[in-house]
């Protein structure tokens, strides 16, 4: 065979050769780009998984004022800002809420309480209960803790020739993070004992938003955690109480009490149980 012929049949085979190496090429280059792809989307997966476990960790250090429900739990008292702007602050008694901090008087305030066994029996004299059912009725006997709501002079102060009712407008049963609760609402009137005394108003009434619930002695893991009470218990919100014939009063109290009522759902919504509140953030 002519060498000129062989030479072109070598060219031939070796053009093949490059051919059959491209093609092999541009399928790795393909299967790299799947892998990559692969790859990426693992990645997005687990940026994801971080942002879900940033988000949760996020939870116990957004907590602006953390307040205990018994042995069952935490939740944020400050978690809804547009009322009281202010913020709360606790005194001695009540945990006052103030919308401007200008040493107005407080425009709302906070309070909680559990209720053992003996307590009720020996120091209260009510009746006790596990029932959740039965528990609101039972804490409205704790006259004294009512009391102490009209007894601020930082938000209002009852006169002895002055009463006053609860009156239970609404109640429901919610629930949060497995936990059942008695959410009630209702006013608190203050009248005169004397209805022929007008040294004072005819009617003084504040709102009041309460969740009832059972603490357990053993509900939370540590022992400090039965130290938070137990038993049963109850938190209450309330709006500063006004005279009902001042219209501009009546009608602010109203506004502040809608908007109170929004500030304690939004802080039930945060409950976290004892174990849960301690994991977050860590």
């Amino acid at each position: 065979m002519p060498e000129k012929i062989m030479q072109n049949i070598k060219r031939i085979v070796f053009i093949g050769i490059l051919a059959t190496a491209s093609i092999i090429g541009s399928g790795c280059k393909k299967s790299d780009t799947v892998a990559g792809s692969a790859t990426s989307v693992e990645s997005t997966a687990n940026e994801s998984k971080v942002e879900e476990t940033t988000k949760s960790q996020t939870k116990k250090k957004t907590f602006k004022r953390a307040e205990t429900l018994g042995t069952i739990g935490w939740i944020d008292l400050e978690d809804d800002e547009s009322f009281p702007k202010a913020g709360f602050i606790p005194t001695g008694g009540l945990t006052l809420g103030f919308d401007e901090n200008k040493g107005e008087l407080a425009s709302c305030f906070f309070d909680r309480t559990c209720v053992q066994k003996s307590d009720a029996e020996e120091i209260w004299y009510i009746d006790y209960s596990e029932d959740l059912n039965e528990i609101p009725s039972l804490l409205k006997g704790l006259t004294s803790i009512w009391d102490s709501f009209l007894e601020d002079r930082r938000m209002y102060f009852m006169f002895s020739s002055q009463q006053y009712e609860v009156v239970v407008d609404n109640t429901e049963k919610v629930t949060y993070g497995g936990v059942d609760f008695i959410k009630e609402e209702g006013h608190i009137d203050v009248t005169r004992k004397d209805p022929a005394n007008t040294n004072y108003p005819e009617l003084i009434r504040g709102g009041y938003i309460a969740y009832y619930y059972f603490s357990p002695k053993d509900a939370g893991q540590l022992e400090s955690d039965t130290m938070q009470g137990y038993g049963m218990g109850m938190a209450v919100w309330g709006v500063r109480p006004v005279d009902m014939s001042d219209a501009e009063e009546a009608k602010t109290m109203e506004e502040n009490y809608e908007k109170l009522k929004k500030a304690a759902e939004s802080s039930m919504k945060t409950f976290s149980s004892q174990e849960e509140y301690r994991s977050l953030g860590k």
